[in-house]
């Protein structure tokens, strides 16, 4: 008997990935509206896609088993409706809202777990006076109370970056926004934080330090960690060079802090019969710790990393949370001691003339095996006009690869970027770019 498992938005590269150990465990997976609709597409249809997702799910000639979030908004609010519908094992959509909502996020976590929260304020960007209402100081983050791949995400220094930054939120954050309260009005949610709406935004203190994520479970009453990255962030930007598997950075007494932070939030909230993961901060000069955020679902930019160092996708952990059974995840069971996830970006603006060929890619996979490329950009493409990149750089390409150390990941990465040139022409300067040095800023 197999296991009908849809995933929202999953793509065909994706499934080609799960294939070989969705067949070991007896599982099939299936997609749930597509890619462009529920992660590129600029325009959200909370009522149109729910819709459509019912009618695929309904026209379904078989059993579902469970329904898997491995993207953000809008797909990790779809989920807990439809498996509510169907009656699947999943979160409350209530438990789910209290993560997504920036600024009710902080709110519980400062009920719960004040002593990881950094200092934040809310922000109306419509009030001509809220330079004068913040009481942190410069510099600190700005970000909507929901958004995803850090759009509309700021680093404020002055009076001027925040004035600039405040014209650009009014003039998109209605794209996520409006959207994002259709679902808010389904829920009941104490007054102080319905003034709170999509439109606003969180003045968050500026973290610092060494990031690592933490990718767990929370069923029948229990919050199991199976997984710790290590996050490396350039020091000059703070922005995200790179996702490391299995963490070696990151201290087992502040791994200790994490976890049991994490653990007193979701039982705060209720968050049960889900995956999660939670993103922190170590500040080792000062020895704090700050949560930045958790997300309510599996992570897909995690899930080749945990293929190649333990040996299966972490969608099987997924499953059998939705199934109500205690996952048994291997340890160690892959080809290869660590992995890294590297993101490919460029900082400068202009027109994609050339990609790297599919005999490129095929090129290094022979010299270095199970590497997977995911071209982010085609010719013709103007960066300035990609949907949901964040404030600082354009996405050119996401690299997985594996290696038997630390030091090894390193050198196949450096080789990996030389076969991976993105030739940019800049409309202005009238000269090429390459795109190979890695910047995603470490808001969220």
């Amino acid at each position: 008997m197999s296991f009908n498992v849809f995933v929202p938005g999953i793509t065909e590269a994706q499934l080609g990935m799960l294939d070989e150990s969705a067949e070991s465990c007896d599982v099939v997976f299936h997609p749930l509206l597509s890619f462009d609709r529920l992660v590129v597409a600029e325009e959200i249809n909370m009522r149109q896609l729910l819709h459509d997702a019912r009618e695929q799910l309904s026209a379904f000639d078989g059993r579902i088993d469970a329904i898997i979030p491995h993207w953000d908004f809008p797909t990790s609010v779809l989920v807990p409706i439809l498996a509510a519908d169907l009656g699947l094992r999943a979160p409350t959509l209530d438990s789910v809202l209290r993560c997504e909502h920036k600024y009710w996020s902080r709110v519980e976590q400062r009920d719960c777990i004040p002593q990881v929260v950094p200092a934040f304020d809310l922000v109306d960007p419509f009030d001509d006076l809220a330079e004068q209402k913040i009481s942190l100081a410069y510099p600190f983050w700005l970000k909507p109370v929901k958004s995803h791949s850090s759009t509309l995400g700021f680093r404020i220094n002055d009076a001027e970056s925040f004035k600039e930054a405040l014209a650009l939120v009014r003039d998109k954050i209605g794209d996520i926004a409006d959207a994002f309260d259709e679902v808010l009005d389904t829920v009941d949610f104490p007054s102080h934080i319905r003034r709170a709406s999509s439109t606003m935004c969180v003045a968050e203190e500026l973290l610092v330090g060494h990031e690592f994520a933490l990718e767990g479970y929370a069923t029948q009453g229990e919050v199991v960690i199976y997984g710790v990255l290590d996050i490396d962030l350039d020091e000059q930007t703070h922005s995200l060079t790179s996702l490391i598997y299995p963490a070696s950075n990151t201290p087992a007494r502040v791994e200790e802090e994490a976890v049991d932070a994490t653990r007193q939030f979701l039982s705060h909230i209720g968050f049960s019969d889900g995956c999660f993961n939670a993103e922190f901060i170590w500040d080792r000069e000062h020895d704090r710790l700050r949560l930045i955020e958790v997300n309510t679902r599996i992570s897909q930019a995690h899930t080749d990393l945990f293929l190649k160092v333990d040996g299966a996708p972490n969608h099987l952990t997924a499953l059998n949370v939705a199934l109500g059974r205690q996952p048994n995840f291997p340890f160690r069971k892959g080809d290869f001691s660590v992995a890294g996830m590297y993101y490919l970006t460029t900082t400068k603006e202009g027109v994609v003339r050339t990609v790297p060929s599919q005999a490129d890619i095929d090129s290094l996979r022979k010299e270095f095996p199970q590497t997977r490329v995911n071209l982010a950009v085609k010719p013709g493409d103007v960066l300035c006009e990609m949907a949901h990149q964040d404030q600082y750089r354009y996405r050119l390409a996401d690299l997985w690869i594996g290696a038997q150390s630390v030091e090894q990941l390193q050198e196949v990465y450096e080789k990996c970027v030389t076969h991976l040139r993105c030739e940019i022409d800049d409309p202005s300067e009238q000269e090429e770019t390459n795109g190979t040095h890695c910047e995603v800023s470490v808001c969220n």
